[in-house]
């Protein structure tokens, strides 16, 4: 067999094993979502029994025959009674056909007290009526692949036709000649693009509606089991209902509602989704129950989905760029030999960087809490939130002035430079000076400084009161705190800037500098005229990264001033450090944080393309 002949074939295995990882993907979605459809109904069916049961006489155990009634009512009842057992102790009540519990999965409900995974069975504990004891099971087993085969049925067999057609075509262009080929494989490669898409696209529509089933079904069992209990202990009022029955919609919520159809319904309450069904109590007297949706997380299923759908057309581009370097086994060689150093920096940034901008970026489109268990999505809601928000324009303004010590920074850290181009040893321990508090501890700075500007006994108030001026309490003041953070800044930058000035002014040719002066040039002229401009690739470099460190500031107002007085030093990376871990609206701060990037982006490219028009016009 030939290696192109093999090549296509292996491409082709994985392009098709890609496909069927996808779709067993949404399938086994669909199982989880049917597993917890299975342990929520076990559980309310459970409350159900030990809510309506009577005590046993001298006894907190369920009376026997009691219970049995109840049980064999259920069976009346088709949406309940499918694939349902209840257990007491051992013993099945509801079939009497049915095989007794294993003695050790009833050990378990009684050490654990959790629902058991028992074959394709979920199986709850079943209590007494001081939920104390576990006395038995409720065991649901599946109702069988109606959610999922539903939920496929559609979409599967215009997806796997697309995708084979593209891996039909792909086979057809490496065929080709070399001329049409190229043009060949990439209208082919894009059919395999779209056929991966629809197929992963399937696979995440059959999680959302097998999460979607799932959820009304369980809401429509636990109405009926509601309902069920109000006729069997008839309620006064509709507070009484919620307080007798809320055991039997655990997992949800019992809300007065109106009159309205049985159907499960979606609804939107206080920004987050809601699954919701109506429960009629009696005459006159309704109940709304409403729970998450379970399909409201099946978005991360998607990116599964296609993840693994896209895989094929990576193996396709794959093959393709193999059969090319072929005939350059010198450039194969080394293009793996350098991916193979690069391998571990790209890893790293994969994991560190880009995962957690990926993240961040979902984070801006959902209302995400660690606190709460809903975080719904909201699209762009969270960066209009941020545009309305008056604190955050006050801290992009207060971020904007203090980026206004970024050139006074550099007109010092380039005169210290100009300064100390000799090499001697005492310029080179004067060098060290103005470099440490760039390589100190930026928090024992702000400590350092703060004791040096308190407006009692620092350092600075107290040099200023030796020559009749202050005291100043410039940390405690609205006009001077912003000031005083900008003057530490520029006292930690000088030495940095000073150093990457010093390496810019030894890489000017001498050469230039001594032609000047015989042509009867000044100092001044000669630094205006020669060095300057030779130093704008320098100065380029000191701007961006100076402007980009400065909108990045946060420690030195987190240890000094907390964001005030009155918001005067709050700037935008405080301000998201607050919304995320103050206010605990992750949503918010990473819209703002995204906003923050672009707002860089944006700078840094206008920068660059103004000094890069300068440059120009000065050659």
């Amino acid at each position: 067999m030939s290696p192109h002949r093999l090549g296509r074939i292996l491409a082709g295995s994985v392009a098709a094993a890609a496909a069927l990882a996808a779709l067993l993907a949404g399938r086994w979605a669909g199982r989880r979502y049917e597993r917890e459809f299975q342990a929520r109904l076990g559980a309310a069916v459970a409350a159900y029994l030990a809510v309506v049961t009577p005590p046993a006489p001298g006894d907190s155990d369920l009376d026997l025959a009691k219970l049995l009634i109840h049980v064999r009512g259920l069976a009346a009842v088709p949406t309940l009674a499918t694939g349902l057992e209840v257990y007491h102790g051992t013993t099945p009540l509801l079939d009497s056909r049915s095989a007794p519990l294993p003695v050790q999965v009833l050990d378990a409900l009684r050490e654990r007290d959790v629902a058991q995974d028992v074959g394709p069975a979920a199986v709850n504990p079943l209590k007494d009526r001081d939920d104390w004891n576990v006395i038995g099971a409720v065991a649901v087993e599946p109702a069988g692949d109606r959610v999922t085969r539903g939920a496929l049925g559609g979409w599967v067999p215009l997806a796997l036709l697309v995708w084979l057609g593209g891996l039909v075509w792909v086979g057809w262009a490496l065929r080709a000649h070399r001329v049409e080929g190229k043009r060949h494989f990439r209208a082919a490669l894009g059919g395999s693009l779209v056929g991966a898409v629809l197929v992963g696209a399937a696979a995440a529509a059959n999680a959302s509606a097998s999460g979607r089933a799932a959820t009304d079904r369980w809401l429509t069992g636990t109405r009926l089991l509601i309902e069920e209990a109000a006729h069997r202990l008839p309620a006064k009022t509709v507070d009484e209902a919620i307080t007798a029955f809320s055991s039997i919609a655990r997992g949800a919520e019992l809300v007065p509602g109106d009159s309205d159809s049985f159907a499960a319904a979606r609804e939107v309450v206080a920004g987050a989704p809601r699954a919701r069904v109506a429960v009629r109590l009696g005459h006159g007297h309704w109940l709304a129950l409403r729970a998450l949706p379970l399909e409201t997380g099946s978005g991360g299923w998607l990116g599964l989905t296609l993840g693994l759908a896209l895989l094929g057309p990576a193996a396709l581009a794959l093959l393709r760029w193999v059969e090319r370097m072929r005939a350059r086994p010198r450039g194969l060689r080394e293009t793996v030999t350098a991916w193979g150093f690069l391998a571990p920096a790209a890893l790293h940034l994969a994991v560190f960087s880009f995962a957690p901008m990926l993240f961040a970026l979902y984070l801006s489109v959902h209302r995400w809490s660690p606190i709460e268990p809903v975080r719904p999505f909201v699209g762009l809601a969270n960066f209009m939130d941020i545009a309305r928000d008056p604190l955050v324009w006050t801290s992009l303004r207060n971020t904007l002035l203090y980026t206004l010590h970024v050139p006074i920074a550099m007109a010092l850290a380039l005169a210290v430079a100009l300064a100390l181009t000799s090499g001697g040893r005492l310029v080179r321990l004067v060098r060290t000076a103005f470099f440490l508090p760039y390589v100190s501890s930026v928090v024992a700075i702000a400590l350092v400084w703060q004791w040096m500007y308190h407006p009692d006994f620092g350092l600075l108030n107290y040099a200023l009161q030796s020559v009749g001026l202050g005291p100043f309490d410039w940390l405690g003041n609205p006009r001077t705190a912003l000031l005083a953070v900008m003057g530490i800044s520029v006292w930690v930058q000088v030495g940095y800037q000073m150093v990457v000035f010093l390496a810019g002014l030894q890489g000017i040719p001498q050469d230039y500098l001594d032609a000047a002066r015989v042509d009867g040039a000044g100092a001044w002229r000669r630094f205006w005229r020669i060095t300057f401009p030779l130093l704008r690739p320098v100065t380029l470099f000191v701007l961006v990264t100076g402007i980009i460190t400065s909108f990045q500031v946060f420690t030195f107002v987190y240890v000094l001033t907390d964001g005030g007085p009155l918001h005067a030093t709050d700037v935008i990376v405080y301000r998201i450090y607050q919304i995320a871990w103050e206010f605990q609206q992750f949503g918010r701060a990473s819209a703002l944080a995204l906003f923050l990037f672009l707002l860089l982006l944006g700078l840094t490219w206008t920068q660059f393309r103004l000094l890069d028009r300068r440059g120009d016009h000065v050659a």
